[in-house]
């Protein structure tokens, strides 16, 4: 498009849907189905429809009258056309008959300016010497909106229809995990699995677990051929891939200082194999941006994409805000929305604030998470790993007596389902801490 070229415009489908509110206030609900206050091109027609609005939320009637006084009120009436120009939208369109057939060719004209725009910014980023990811993530943010996912209310009848449906699938696979498997059993029984569309939130205080949990998450997906993503802002890759090898049953401590016995060079030899195989793809960069992480995410889907997880939360970036809980909430809110659109579970590890550490019972509760409370209203699962042992002095003292078992108390551990959306919450799950594997087992 060169510089003469008027972006993709139809003035006189915008025209006619005004023309048929204001013939039919009614048909205001069929063009919000449709197309939104951004879509129509010329300014003016957007401040009429947005005056339109302000009469309908006010159960007020749309016509020209009422419409001059908002308009006037606002100093907007004479920016608009004055009167003359509401009455030529009246006399504009006989009926309101076809207004859902205008409102496509406005939204159609709408994704093309926005298609045309984006491109054009991202070629500017390019030249400017920019980051490709953002001139990606302007390509990205071009593409979406076209394909708009607005649902309507649905009825009794086929909601009815959808839910036998999914009984007879879960009856015919009972026993069975119905969801994605977290890989340790009595958690997947009381959870049913991981869900599509679900985010989940991990948290604990340092040294509880959450890392070595979300490696065995990841082993069981991708073990079964599942397609995981991993963000990582706490851990570079080479340390995720020791953990990951440690998993297999050699001892960590040993890859770290390269101390091992043959027998462990084969395990090793035999674990490397393994997650060879593995459709993991793990992300290292320091302090991702939720824009980088979700395009990066998008891109990804396309190819497959069964699982995504960030560790940790609070270690995100979003620029441009000031204020830390602010941020982090709608760091946790952009997470859900990605579950929700990707149609995975997506998985967060998230901080657990100091005050555990005063408290003399030392589990955790959610109004320990660490910055906002935004996390726990957006995460449809909180669990919480939690090892008594870590605050255990004589565990720290490697004391063995009467009364102290350290290696029997540093393999207690408990996984507490805190918050479930589609289950049972408060539950503590027993499990076996193996810290020189870096991973939880069923007792």
């Amino acid at each position: 498009m060169n510089d003469r070229q008027l972006p993709p415009q139809s003035i006189e489908a915008e025209m006619s849907i005004l023309g048929g509110i204001l013939i039919d206030n009614g048909a205001i609900d069929i063009v919000h189905r449709i197309i939104t206050t951004e879509d129509f091109y010329r300014e003016s027609h957007r401040q009429i429809f947005t005056a339109m609005d302000d009469l309908t939320d006010r159960n007020e009637p749309v016509d020209i009258v009422t419409l001059s006084v908002v308009l006037k009120s606002a100093g907007k009436l004479e920016a608009v056309g004055g009167g003359a120009y509401l009455q030529t939208l009246v006399e504009y369109v006989p009926t309101s008959a076809n207004i859902a057939y205008y409102c496509k060719t406005v939204a159609a004209r709408a994704a093309e300016r926005r298609l045309i725009l984006n491109a054009q910014a991202a070629i500017g980023i390019i030249y400017d010497g920019g980051a490709i990811v953002d001139a990606v993530s302007k390509l990205e943010a071009a593409i979406q909106p076209v394909v708009r996912h607005n649902s309507e209310p649905v009825g009794m009848t086929q909601s009815c229809r959808e839910l036998v449906k999914k009984i007879e699938h879960r009856s015919e696979n009972r026993g069975k995990i119905q969801g994605i498997p977290y890989g340790i059993e009595e958690l997947d029984a009381a959870t049913s699995g991981m869900h599509r569309g679900e985010l989940i939130i991990i948290a604990g205080r340092p040294s509880m677990g959450k890392s070595a949990l979300a490696g065995n998450i990841l082993d069981s997906v991708c073990s079964s051929g599942g397609t995981g993503q991993l963000y990582s802002m706490e851990m570079p890759r080479a340390d995720i891939m020791d953990r990951l090898a440690a998993g297999k049953g050699i001892k960590y401590q040993n890859i770290r200082n390269g101390h091992l016995q043959d027998v462990e060079w084969a395990k090793l030899t035999k674990a490397i194999s393994d997650i060879h195989n593995w459709k993991l793809f793990i992300d290292d960069t320091p302090a991702i941006s939720l824009r980088d992480l979700r395009t990066k995410a998008r891109r990804q889907k396309r190819d497959g994409l069964d699982l995504l997880l960030v560790d940790y939360l609070q270690l995100m970036a979003l620029p441009g805000k000031e204020n830390r809980t602010q941020e982090i909430g709608q760091i946790s809110r952009g997470l859900k929305q990605l579950a929700r659109e990707l149609d995975v579970p997506v998985i967060a590890l998230s901080q657990l604030s100091r005050s555990v550490d005063s408290r003399p019972d030392k589990r955790p509760l959610m109004s320990d998470l660490r910055d906002s409370g935004e996390i726990e209203q957006d995460g449809d699962v909180v669990i919480f790993p939690f090892r008594a042992a870590a605050y255990c002095q004589k565990c720290k003292d490697r004391v063995n007596d009467s009364t102290h078992n350290y290696r029997e108390h540093q393999a207690k551990a408990e996984i507490i389902i805190e918050k479930q959306r589609a289950g049972e919450r408060n539950i503590s799950i027993p499990v076996c801490w193996m810290g020189e594997y870096q991973k939880f087992v069923s007792i």
